[in-house]
């Protein structure tokens, strides 16, 4: 299973963007899965990392379960991430919820264009996305997540 987040919108203090799901067994299948929120997404080449404030780099991460001290269960959390430790998927709403995590949830239609800095529906979403990593994870499937920002593709 691939977890591919997009971002889309950078924000001063917040990064949104949109988490697609691809299963092994549909590979040629990407579904619209829920938003993603995290800290002001910077460019590496030319900006350094503000500890709690910055997301984390663009790249490909394995996803592994281990136990989460925070939330004292076992968390899906991102392997290897360069200038990161304890990077997670995990519920919350707003930016203070997260010191380079990705929080999942709803994002609401933007009020006279602007776009918020907010989440709903996280712990829904959390708890149907941790579920499919679940499954994945026991039936033995690799599960990886790609982080990519919009503007490559421009």
């Amino acid at each position: 299973m691939n977890i591919i987040v997009t971002r889309k919108h950078f924000l001063p203090n917040c990064t949104i963007g949109s988490l697609e799901i691809v299963r092994n067994d549909t590979p040629t299948k990407c579904v619209r899965f829920c938003e993603t929120l995290e800290p002001h997404s910077i460019n590496w080449n030319r900006e350094s990392k503000v500890k709690g404030k910055t997301a984390i780099p663009c790249g490909q991460y394995k996803v592994r379960y281990q136990f989460s001290k925070k939330f004292g269960q076992k968390m899906p959390f991102l392997q290897n991430v360069p200038h990161f430790n304890g990077i997670m998927f995990h519920a919350g709403n707003y930016p203070k919820d997260t010191e380079g995590c990705i929080l999942v949830g709803e994002h609401p239609t933007a009020k006279n264009g602007v776009v918020l800095p907010l989440l709903n529906n996280s712990r829904k979403c959390f708890a149907a996305l941790n579920n499919l990593i679940y499954e994945a994870d026991k039936n033995g499937e690799e599960i990886t997540v790609t982080i990519r920002d919009i503007h490559e593709f421009s």
